[in-house]
């Protein structure tokens, strides 16, 4: 969807994975993206009441999506069946081809919403911080946080948790402006590690003692 890749977000499909049911693939491609944008399309021919059904695995992958906790757009074309129950109070947009244009302006604008509130995941750093700060992450005392810096607004510092994760130790902060930049602090056995305030695209972010 080059929409959401012009705002700065990376389009996964399961389009080259057709089938009544997403597959185990189609599941991994889900579980590991931060939101999903389903098309609910008229499928077939509408019943006595004029509305119409949509594909099975959208509704699959709509229920997989906010079972997860993802954020979740339903594109719902005019006429299809409202779909009330599990994922009943997502947030949707009407699609109506004879409106388009208008269509175009608030998928823009909540996608843009999307981007500008984020999942951050950063690695921690240098390979020395994590061997030592490995062995104490269930020890009592232990603790990460994280402040923020838009501008020239500096936030209050917010409890975080660290992560073991194959490659290393790695930090999530969620709902965070694209924007921001974002600082750490790490303390455990009585000593304090602390980062530079680093943008949200840093791959990974380096902590000094003091």
């Amino acid at each position: 969807m080059p929409l959401v890749q012009t705002l700065g977000g990376e389009v996964v499909t399961g389009e080259d994975m057709p089938g009544e049911q997403i597959s185990v693939e189609v599941q991994r491609r889900i579980e590991a993206s931060d939101g999903l944008i389903a098309f609910r399309t008229r499928r077939g021919d509408p019943n006595a009441a004029g509305v119409y059904g949509t594909h099975r695995w959208v509704e699959d992958e709509l229920a997989l999506a906010v079972g997860h906790g993802l954020k979740v757009l339903e594109i719902r074309e005019q006429g299809v069946d409202e779909q009330g129950g599990l994922a009943g109070d997502r947030q949707w947009l009407r699609y109506d081809e004879a409106a388009r244009d208008r269509f175009l302006v608030e998928l823009a604008k909540a996608v843009g919403a999307w981007m500008r509130n984020v999942t951050v995941s950063l690695q921690l750093l240098p390979p020395e911080f994590v061997d030592e700060i490995r062995p104490l992450l269930l020890a009592p005392g232990f603790r990460c946080s994280y402040k923020l810096l838009e501008g020239s607004r500096e936030s209050d510092w917010q409890p975080a948790q660290v992560r073991p994760i194959k490659g290393g130790l790695f930090v999530q902060a969620l709902g965070i402006s694209s924007e921001a930049l974002i600082q750490i602090s790490v303390e455990g056995n009585g000593k304090r590690w602390s980062s530079d305030f680093e943008t949200m695209d840093s791959v990974g972010i380096l902590l000094t003692a003091g």
